[in-house]
């Protein structure tokens, strides 16, 4: 069984989670700015660069959805530090493990609701 994260832990847990923030954040606006083909010449991109540019604009723009979504789920999990909840599951409201929130910072399940949840799409 899981015990509850001590005030120090989820301090911790805090710093992580502004740390990933600052990262993701990063990220983006370097993936805004691939995507958006800044910085590239391109009057002096050929036709066969062009289809590899185009690829590498759709891979950035698959990232930056994905990373858009992370940077939301780190929020909420800043706001659930806030508000006294954080590493609480919100499916069965037990402790998540350490070890998995050290895996997943900003997880809203244990991994058995996790997993629960997962099967119950498909």
């Amino acid at each position: 069984m899981a015990k509850k994260l001590s005030a120090a832990e989820q301090k911790q847990f805090e710093g992580m989670l502004k740390h990933m923030l600052a990262v993701l954040s990063g990220d983006i606006q370097n993936l805004e700015d691939e995507a958006l083909g800044n910085g590239t010449d391109h009057n002096n991109v050929s036709a066969e660069d062009s289809g590899g540019e185009i690829n590498a604009m759709e891979l950035s723009l698959e990232l930056l959805e994905h990373d858009e979504k992370t940077v939301n789920e780190v929020m909420d999990a800043l706001d659930r530090v806030k508000k006294g909840v954080f590493g609480i599951c919100e499916a069965c409201k037990k402790p998540i493990r350490k070890t998995r929130l050290q895996a997943v910072p900003h997880a809203r399940k244990c991994i058995d609701c996790q997993r629960a949840s997962e099967v119950d799409m498909f």
